[in-house]
């Protein structure tokens, strides 16, 4: 059966609530962000702040020079959330099959849709939006997910844009090679050195060649510049199980001073081992992620003999990461991720030696303390910041 994947893409999703929240911001500059005078960056900016080169991403301090007019907003994710939830209970009035994609978008798939017939239907979908919630979207029409994904961005704000199949690389084709779904800036570069610069040119490049330069993920690279995409639209009640559980903090100032660093690493595995106890997951892979005040990025990670949720042990291999791979530079942001997550309820406990058993013990004492009382009801010495 042919199958068309619609992309939902809510156009300056958080500027647009505040500016809906705020009527005297319509119209006006707004830029979501963490703290407007801390060391946040931009979460989202209206497209009246896109005009000035303002980007997701940016540091707000860089933001501020380029919009210097800006309204710089914290954002409020609660009231995002609250939001993206009501919008997808409206997409699932018109199907089923609905994944949510991020907090600002989602799939949909439509089996046995004539192209004249979906495109009326991408118009109702942006109208009832528009009059439930006095937002805009913008919809890419597709035979699969990266064509669709792709088609949102061809007409923002407020677009729609159909694809049919073999007319990829005729819109796309001329296009940079940043521009593909999934292409981040260091493939990017990679592509640049080899003399591969446009859509057309790395689509044109055999599958088997682009796997010998970058493994596996060679594969991905010729497919999406192909268009090519088999991954199905997975429904919101089937679920998800996460990939990774993470938390990253952007330190109040650029330091070096170890003390510091380990208490806010600390602090994060704390964190994410809580997540992960609520969740009722299990890692046996733990990343670290550090940023230095130049802004270069670098991961770590250290598979684990036995899958884990406890904090302790999250932290020691946490900090042994960060130390081997720490040269007394200034550091900006410190991230940890548990990765290979696997269901609790597949491991017997009591099997595991008693001195774990203790260590869940005391764990659960301090979730229930938190739960009850607060995240900052108890704290662990080595967690408190300098």
């Amino acid at each position: 059966m042919k199958r068309l994947i619609f992309h939902i893409d809510m156009d300056a999703f958080f500027s647009s609530i505040e500016q809906l929240s705020n009527p005297g911001l319509k119209g006006k500059p707004v830029i979501v962000c963490g703290d407007p005078e801390g060391r946040s960056v931009v979460s989202t900016a209206s497209y009246e702040a896109r005009k000035f080169g303002v980007k997701s991403g940016m540091p707000v301090v860089k933001a501020k020079k380029f919009c210097p007019g800006g309204i710089f907003i914290e954002g409020n994710p609660k009231k995002y959330v609250y939001t993206s939830i009501q919008i997808l209970n409206t997409l699932r009035e018109f199907t089923s099959f609905v994944e949510p994609f991020s907090v600002d978008e989602a799939f949909l798939e439509f089996l046995n849709l004539d192209y004249d017939k979906a495109l009326d239907l991408g118009k109702s979908i942006k109208n009832r939006i528009k009059q439930q919630y006095q937002l805009t979207c913008s919809i890419g029409i597709g035979p699969n997910k990266i064509v669709a994904k792709m088609a949102s961005d061809v007409e923002k704000p407020d677009g729609l844009t159909l694809i049919k199949p073999g007319e990829f690389l005729k819109i796309f084709g001329e296009k940079d090679v940043g521009d593909l779904w999934g292409i981040g800036p260091k493939t990017k570069e990679k592509l640049y050195s080899l003399g591969i610069r446009k859509v057309k040119e790395l689509a044109s490049i055999p599958e088997d060649e682009l796997i010998r330069i970058f493994g596996a993920y060679g594969s991905y690279l010729w497919m999406t510049a192909n268009g090519i995409d088999e991954s199905p639209v997975i429904p919101y009640f089937v679920g998800i199980d996460p990939k990774s559980i993470g938390h990253e903090y952007t330190l109040p100032r650029d330091t070096s001073d170890k003390r510091i660093i380990l208490s806010s690493l600390l602090r994060l595995c704390e964190q994410v081992g809580r997540r992960m106890r609520k969740e009722g997951y299990l890692c046996d892979t733990i990343m670290v992620k550090i940023r230095n005040s130049d802004f270069k990025t670098i991961t770590r990670q250290k598979k684990i003999a036995l899958p884990t949720d406890l904090d302790e042990i999250i932290y020691k291999v946490g900090k042994l990461l960060f130390l081997e791979n720490f040269k007394g530079e200034k550091i900006r942001l410190v991230g940890v991720s548990a990765k290979g997550l696997v269901k609790k309820s597949e491991f017997d406990f009591d099997s595991i030696f008693s001195e774990a058993n203790r260590q869940k013990s005391f764990v659960e004492i301090i979730d229930s303390i938190r739960n009850r009382f607060g995240e900052d009801s108890i704290r662990r010495c080595g967690s408190i910041r300098f």
